[in-house]
């Protein structure tokens, strides 16, 4: 599928922005707690690109620290997949969002 000029700015400017908040220590970052439909809970302790847990359902909800950036993307890729979501802090989500991988910076 090729990859439109509007989608690849979209795109670049969230995994940009997602990645913005990494140091130069991945191990630093804050740990993220995603919790996912089936009531399952994955903890991510680096930042950085994170596959998610399969065959669990979508996502429902990210709680870490305010200042913790993340997108949830389609593939269980960072690079090539669409994101579905980003944004900063704790977050629930009204409809499961299905990804297959988180950045998270």
């Amino acid at each position: 599928m090729p990859i439109r000029p509007a989608n690849l700015a979209t795109m670049s400017a969230t995994i940009a922005g997602a990645i913005a908040g990494l140091s130069s220590r991945e191990d630093q970052a804050p740990p993220v707690k995603i919790t996912f439909e089936s009531g399952f809970q994955q903890t991510v302790e680096q930042g950085g690109c994170r596959a998610l847990k399969t065959g669990q359902g979508g996502v429902t909800a990210i709680a870490t620290e305010a200042k913790v950036k993340f997108a949830l993307f389609a593939g269980t890729s960072c690079q090539g997949s669409r994101a579905l979501a980003s944004g900063h802090g704790s977050v629930s989500f009204g409809d499961p969002v299905l990804a297959g991988a988180i950045v998270i910076g």
